[in-house]
């Protein structure tokens, strides 16, 4: 199964977003993809309703999958990945 580690999440103030680092696993492939977003602090608000007892970056993962896919479009040009 892929997945996806939050390592690290750093809030900045000034412009009110969160950048969070992370690495996506895929395991089908052995690849690892590692890097950073910047996501509002809204985002991060939401993502946090999604935060269970066993599982409390689960928003959070989803986010940074969510931010990757669209990024990714854009990137291609195309709106469906």
């Amino acid at each position: 199964m892929n997945e996806i580690k939050i390592t690290y999440m750093t809030p900045n103030t000034d412009n009110l977003t969160t950048r969070i680092e992370f690495t996506a696993k895929f395991h089908g492939t052995n690849d690892n993809v590692s890097g950073s977003i910047n996501v509002t602090n809204d985002d991060i608000t939401n993502a946090y309703h999604e935060a269970t007892a066993s599982d409390p970056y689960a928003g959070h993962r989803t986010l940074v999958a969510s931010k990757l896919a669209d990024e990714f479009k854009q990137a291609i040009g195309t709106k469906e990945a």
